[in-house]
């Protein structure tokens, strides 16, 4: 065994271990494409030994509590951690999901499951579409990348063993469901103020008209001029996403520097 290995391998450097794995493993529980359902969790574990060990060379001197019962902190700041570099990137697919939801729900769309012929099946929509769309650009911008690079960055400005702020921590992560928001409406917006100014003539109409059912004239109008205005927006949102994923090890240095001590 080379000599890398064997310093790898030596019992004082376990519990150093148990620390950068609990970061990772924070990292993928919350990082989109390694959280989702579909991977298997013998998969998930798996990588997140391989990415431990290939961290291992790149850990400073790590503070390690000398006393067993003193390690569940610094362990939950660990995880907190990879959960919060992990939100950096995952409020971006959650908020344009979210931007597809309201769509479809001011389109109308979000009463198909209600009124499909077989209930017990999901029907698909608009949030659906997005969230793929989303997942596709940042897995061909290389999001999953960047926060695996920020991840092994974070060693150095937070070593492990070091009790990050949790006060820091708490205004990172409001902050970041904050982005989640603000995402979801830029998302959303070419298709909400369209289907604003429709509803707003429509009920002009029906003013104007009182025996014209406003309600369900409005079904196919808002469907038909949802559905026109998303597909010309789609390049828009598309690119969007990449900005605001090429724009992640911004956002991951800004939360390491949030949770510095």
């Amino acid at each position: 065994m080379t000599d890398p290995l064997h310093a790898l391998f030596q019992p004082g450097r376990w519990p150093v271990f148990a620390l950068v794995s609990a970061r990772v493993s924070g990292l993928m529980l919350m990082a989109p494409l390694w959280s989702m359902p579909g991977l298997p969790k013998t998969v998930r574990a798996a990588v997140v030994v391989l990415l431990t060990l290939l961290l291992m060379p790149l850990v400073p001197d790590a503070r390690v509590p000398e006393a067993a019962l003193a390690l569940p902190l610094p362990l939950a700041g660990e995880l907190m951690i990879g959960l919060l570099i992990g939100l950096t990137a995952a409020v971006i697919v959650y908020g344009v999901t979210l931007g597809g939801e309201v769509i479809s729900l001011q389109m109308g769309l979000s009463l198909g499951h209600a009124l499909a012929p077989t209930p017990e099946v999901e029907v698909s929509s608009v949030g659906q579409l997005q969230s793929v769309l989303a997942l596709l650009i940042y897995a061909s911008v290389g999001g999953h990348l960047m926060l695996i690079r920020g991840l092994a960055d974070s060693l150095a400005v937070l070593p492990p063993g070091v009790l990050p702020s949790f006060e820091g921590a708490g205004r990172s992560a409001a902050m970041l469901f904050g982005t989640l928001f603000s995402t979801a409406v830029r998302a959303a917006a070419p298709v909400m103020v369209a289907l604003l100014l429709a509803n707003v003539a429509i009920a002009i109409l029906g003013r104007a008209v009182p025996q014209l059912n406003a309600m369900m004239v409005s079904f196919p109008i808002t469907i038909g001029l949802g559905l026109l205005v998303l597909g010309l927006a789609l390049p828009a949102i598309g690119g969007a996403v990449v900005g605001w994923v090429q724009g992640l090890p911004q956002d991951v240095t800004g939360v390491l520097q949030s949770v510095h001590p």
